[in-house]
């Protein structure tokens, strides 16, 4: 049976205190004891079967860098069957006190994190209207934008909406108008 990887992601702040990796081996004890989420998730011990992924590490691929490309972010990722599809609100509900992303949510609360629900900001394209014409404009956040602090904070700030969005279920309307929001903002401080 194959499976996939999910992942949570996080940047530290001033406040943090503790080193990626001890916030790592934190973090491997809140999924290590909740069995609802260990129910999917394949085990490789208990040195691996949570893994850190952080900024600055030249052994990733340039593919999980991307991941982790700005400044002070890093990430916790497990590798799940497929099955886990049986279960998904056990990974990816906010709604639910003991999921793999609300477990994430109160460890970046209680370590003074921020926590991206919504992974990092990076890119998107928007279509406007020119004389008639369509035109695409890509939009693409640099981890080096001097404004990547700030975008970082709207960030998870858009991010918490969608969790309260998701947790008093709000309409997909109320939804969009966060992204549109956010997006806005981000515009607004990013290097042209």
């Amino acid at each position: 049976m194959s499976g996939e990887g999910l992942s949570v992601s996080f940047r530290r702040t001033s406040m943090t205190q503790k080193s990626n990796d001890e916030l790592l081996e934190e973090f491997k004890d809140l999924v290590y004891s909740n069995k609802k989420v260990m129910s999917h998730m394949k085990w490789y011990g208990r040195a691996h079967s949570v893994t850190l992924e952080e900024h600055g590490d030249e052994e990733l691929a340039n593919w999980q860098r991307e991941g982790v490309a700005i400044k002070d972010t890093f990430r916790f990722c497990i590798s799940v069957y497929e099955s886990w599809y049986e279960d998904g609100d056990i990974y990816e509900s906010h709604s639910r006190d003991d999921s793999f992303v609300s477990l994430a949510r109160e460890f970046a609360k209680d370590n003074w994190l921020y926590y991206f629900s919504q992974g990092f900001p990076s890119e998107w394209i928007e279509q406007e209207i020119i004389d008639g014409e369509k035109n695409w404009n890509h939009f693409i956040v640099r981890p080096d934008d001097k404004n990547i602090d700030k975008i970082c904070e709207i960030w998870h700030d858009y991010g918490m909406s969608m969790v309260r969005a998701e947790q008093f279920g709000q309409t997909e309307e109320m939804k969009s108008s966060y992204w549109t929001s956010a997006r806005d903002d981000i515009k607004a401080v990013m290097q042209k």
